[in-house]
C-alpha cells in the first residue's frame, strides 16, 4: 500500500476507493488497540468509527514532510479518542451502572498479567484516565499500542527521558493505587 498517494488522493478529490483502503490497512490494528483498554466491544467498535471518521475529516492537516508517519499521527487521534471517552459523561454512566465481577487470583507483582484481567484493565483506565492528557498518552501509547519511548517522545513532543519519567512515575501511582486489590487476593 502506497500511503501517501492514498492520502494524497483522498485531500485532492475526496476519493472513496482510496479512504476505504487506507481505513481497511489500519482498521484491525485501530480496533485492537481500543479494545485492548476499553471492555465492551459495542464501545470500542463505536470509538474505532470514531477515529476514522476524524482521521478522514482532518487529513488535511497531516504534514506528510514533517518527522512523524501516518500511523503515528492516526495513533495520537486514536489515543486522544480514548482519553476523551474516559473522560466523558456516558462512561462515568457507565461505570457507575456496572457490576463488579469477581475475579480469580493474579500475581499482584506482575503488572502486565494483571492487564490480562479485563476488569482490573478497566480499573487501571479508569483511574488513568483522570490524569492529565499527556500522562494518558504516555500510557496508553506504550502499553497498548506498543510504542517505544522514543516513538513516544516524537509523537508526544517530549524528550525521551521526559516520556520515561512520567511512565514509571505513572507505574510506581498505578502500583500504590491498587496494592490492595481485593478482586485479584
Amino acid at each position: 500500500m502506497d500511503e501517501l498517494r492514498l492520502i494524497h488522493k483522498i485531500r485532492r478529490s475526496g476519493d472513496r476507493a482510496a479512504a476505504d483502503e487506507l481505513v481497511r490497512h489500519y482498521y484491525d490494528e485501530m480496533y485492537g488497540f481500543v479494545r485492548k483498554q476499553i471492555s465492551n466491544a459495542d464501545v470500542a467498535l463505536d470509538l474505532t468509527q470514531e477515529i476514522f471518521i476524524s482521521m478522514l475529516r482532518t487529513i488535511g492537516h497531516y504534514d506528510v514532510g514533517k518527522g512523524a508517519g501516518f500511523r503515528t499521527w492516526l495513533y495520537r487521534i486514536a489515543a486522544n479518542k480514548v482519553v476523551d471517552w474516559f473522560r466523558s459523561r456516558t462512561y462515568r454512566t457507565m461505570a457507575q451502572s456496572m457490576p463488579l465481577d469477581e475475579t480469580e487470583p493474579i500475581d499482584e507483582t506482575d503488572f502486565t498479567r494483571l492487564l490480562e484481567n479485563s476488569d482490573f484493565t478497566e480499573r487501571v483506565c479508569d483511574f488513568v484516565g483522570g490524569l492529565p492528557p499527556d500522562t494518558q498518552h504516555i500510557f496508553r501509547l506504550h502499553l497498548f499500542g506498543g510504542y517505544t519511548f522514543s516513538e513516544i517522545a516524537g509523537i508526544v513532543g517530549l524528550p525521551e527521558g521526559s516520556v520515561k519519567s512520567r511512565y514509571y512515575r505513572l507505574i510506581h501511582l498505578l502500583g500504590k493505587e491498587f496494592a490492595d486489590y481485593e478482586s485479584y487476593r
